[in-house]
């Protein structure tokens, strides 16, 4: 069976092909719903969108008739996307999702029907929301990553997820796999806008890190829990101009100030508090899966085990993901494998 799995975050945009569990075609493009945003008209996103789709079919020598299922996850199922679903309540699994998924006809993008698969948000109906908003939390897209991971590495709940990146996501998952809550922080983001757009730029390389140094890290960390974040990211400054550090350690002390408020977010947080005594499954680019990993191992009060994923699982979770639930789709409505028909 050939299934295009099509991934629309903020900023980007990753398409990719299976042939059963085999990727056979992809494309990576920097177009995301920011374009809507943005300019407040969908066209920039859906050209960029076209394009992606006709860049991975190329790629898998393929032409729009041979797919017999095409699924959409992330922001682009938002109100800046290409087609809005809710989000759907906590606990979510395979199951649930696919329930909840909408399968929808868009010619403008591709011939074939689009399986829409809905965000998470965490089970919240207190009567005073703003008193309980640390209660609160969403999700789009990660979803499907993790039930992925889930899905590659054969792992079952309860576990706790940890996917940093631009935003970290920390995702509880229940004894039946299912997305129990979910805790958000914008710790990749904070970093790259201080790294690039502050005054903190003339410390911090160009490229960013070239080497984690897992010492900054750890330092960086420790002082963000002492005096705050705001203090802890001026310090970095202060290393360049009183301390022989190159632009390594100086930008890994800062990624470590950044995370640290991570560390505090998940220990505090009403939205999704980890089991230190439970598995731990770090996944994200290879960078902040070592920092994380780093800063965790260094915590007494974490007993359970913590396992860092490689990178061909990350490469993968979201497609296999968005495979598993989209089988699971046809499987419940008692679809044939072909549904080029369907309106």
């Amino acid at each position: 069976m050939i299934i295009m799995t099509i991934d629309g975050g903020t900023t980007n945009t990753r398409v990719r092909i299976l042939q059963d569990e085999k990727l056979i075609g992809k494309a990576h493009l920097p177009v995301g719903v920011r374009n809507t945003a943005i300019s407040g008209c969908k066209k920039d996103l859906m050209e960029g969108l076209r394009k992606a789709v006709n860049i991975a079919l190329q790629s898998a020598h393929i032409k729009q008739q041979d797919l017999q299922l095409v699924t959409a996850s992330g922001m682009i199922t938002s109100n800046v996307g290409i087609y809005e679903i809710p989000h759907l309540n906590t606990p979510a699994g395979v199951e649930e999702l696919a329930a909840a998924s909408h399968l929808v006809r868009i010619p403008e993008l591709i011939d074939t029907p689009i399986l829409f698969i809905p965000g998470v948000k965490n089970d919240y109906s207190d009567k005073e929301p703003v008193e309980n908003l640390e209660a609160m939390d969403i999700m789009r897209g990660e979803e499907t990553e993790t039930l992925g991971i889930l899905a590659l590495k054969s792992l079952n709940g309860p576990l706790t997820m940890i996917l940093p990146g631009s935003h970290t996501k920390i995702v509880k998952i229940n004894e039946h796999n299912q997305i129990s809550s979910c805790l958000t922080t914008m710790a990749g983001e904070i970093f790259s806008t201080l790294a690039t757009k502050t005054i903190l730029a003339d410390s911090i390389p160009q490229n960013l890190i070239s080497h984690l140094d897992l010492e900054m890290i750890l330092r960086g960390a420790a002082i963000s829990r002492k005096v705050g974040l705001t203090r802890g990211c001026f310090s970095t400054r202060i290393i360049s101009q009183f301390i022989p550090a190159d632009g390594d350690k100086r930008a890994s002390f800062l990624l470590g100030v950044i995370l640290g408020q991570d560390l505090i977010a998940m220990k505090n947080s009403r939205a999704c508090a980890p089991d230190w005594h439970g598995k731990i499954v770090i996944g994200g680019p290879a960078p902040l899966r070592q920092a994380i990993y780093s800063l965790l191992a260094a915590e007494p009060e974490v007993k359970g085990k913590i396992i860092v994923l490689d990178d061909e699982t990350v490469e993968m979770s979201t497609a296999a993901g968005a495979r598993k639930i989209g089988l699971h789709y046809l499987q419940r409505s008692g679809r044939t494998v072909s549904i080029k028909n369907l309106a």
